[in-house]
């Protein structure tokens, strides 16, 4: 596997390589250095090599640039899976989204028989558009207009998806997209969902997470903060909902200082102030309980064409807790919401009908209650789950090493 990130530090990595190992593939994994950790180390069975660069936000753009300079070949990360490729007997090499495509396919001229497998777990040049919608700063602004333009990337994708020997994607809306536009036959790519272990459940509970009132109603927003997450619109519609000031948004996770003035000046201007807590960032242990205790989850993305491809970990892990989650209209998260009847679902951005729907869910907690086991029900016994996605994942690998 390639990953152009930290390792440990990406979910979905840690469970393909989980269900992989599980059914007998022996599993490395190339990524990026950080200060202090180990070139070589085994984690979780999986054999993890990393490579010395990037280790500051500074390097890291350095690299990136030099990226496509090179014409999205990666020198440091060839010259590793060279070394390995030389002394391993792969069967595949397994690509974590766009960045390495190319790398791990110039090596395949030199290895014919290794199958190239692209996992891309968004729609990449549509991310990067959202991903840097908030920058500010001028130099940052022009490097990201120069190198990490939508027509450069788009072009480099469809390059990639028609040299690979496989595409993996995570909804079928992204599947759907990428025939469409990269005229790619469907035979040619699998829907490996984010869907989540019924092992999530087996977590330690922190109860002393949310200051909770007996009156209380938290909605729940777990994870980064990004101009594409949709939480604006949360706060926006709890300005509709101030005749509830049970009526609680708590949200946790990682979140510049830019990011959380804006949001902390948005709440002031809507008169909201009282009903919404920034938690910050918080320990990894700790979101289960975050998710577990609340009385919502909330996955409010604005719709792009980013968040029209791809879906969460944390829609399966709010439902996993047997909570509602409400979710915008984004195609994957509405049809599986839809389909599952596990919580309630709101135009993307339209603040008073997302209010409407927190305050169905409010005023009814016999509502509340059917949705939250709909979902439970369907993720633990209904096999949406990753027990089912890993059993998939793997025999997918097992067809294509017996195709050779």
């Amino acid at each position: 596997m390639l990953l152009h990130e930290f390792y440990p530090n990406d979910i979905r990595v840690s469970k393909e390589s989980s269900a992989l190992i599980d059914a007998g593939f022996e599993v490395h994994l190339i990524c990026l250095q950080r200060k202090g950790e180990a070139q070589e180390e085994v984690i979780n069975g999986i054999k993890v090599s990393r490579v010395p660069m990037a280790q500051s936000f500074f390097w890291r753009g350095i690299w990136d640039i030099t990226l496509v300079i090179l014409g999205f070949h990666q020198p440091l990360f060839y010259k590793r899976l060279k070394q390995k490729m030389r002394t391993e007997n792969f069967s595949a090499i397994h690509v974590h989204d766009l960045p390495l495509a190319k790398t791990a396919l110039n090596l395949k001229r030199l290895f014919h028989s290794t199958k190239v497998v692209l996992d891309f777990h968004e729609n990449y040049p549509e991310a990067l558009k959202v991903w840097f919608q908030w920058k500010s700063n001028p130099v940052i602004r022009l490097k990201n207009k120069i190198f990490f333009g939508f027509d450069k990337w788009l072009k480099f994708e469809k390059v990639a998806a028609e040299k690979a020997d496989h595409l993996i994607v995570v909804v079928e809306e992204m599947k759907a997209r990428i025939q469409q536009i990269h005229n790619i036959d469907s035979n040619k790519v699998s829907v490996v969902t984010n869907s989540e272990s019924v092992e999530f459940l087996n977590q330690k509970v922190f109860h002393d997470v949310y200051k909770k009132e007996p009156d209380d109603f938290i909605l729940a927003y777990t994870g980064n903060v990004g101009p594409h997450r949709g939480v604006d619109t949360i706060i926006k519609a709890l300005a509709h909902l101030k005749q509830y000031p049970q009526i609680k948004l708590e949200i946790t996770g990682k979140l510049s200082i830019d990011t959380e003035k804006w949001l902390l000046n948005l709440a002031q201007n809507c008169g909201v102030e009282h009903m919404v807590k920034l938690n910050g960032y918080q320990p990894f242990e700790k979101f289960y309980s975050y998710m577990a205790l609340a009385d919502v989850n909330l996955i409010p993305h604005n719709r792009n064409g980013h968040t029209d491809n791809t879906i969460p970990h944390k829609l399966y892990q709010g439902m996993l807790v047997g909570k509602p989650v409400l979710v915008s209209d984004a195609p994957p998260l509405k049809r599986v919401v839809d389909e599952l009847q596990s919580g309630l679902v709101f135009e993307a951005e339209n603040e008073r009908d997302c209010a409407n729907k927190i305050e169905s869910m409010f005023l009814n907690p016999t509502l509340t209650a059917k949705l939250g086991n709909n979902g439970f029900l369907s993720t633990t016994k209904k096999m949406h789950n990753w027990e089912a996605e890993g059993k998939k994942l793997a025999s997918f690998y097992h067809e294509l090493i017996d195709s050779k």
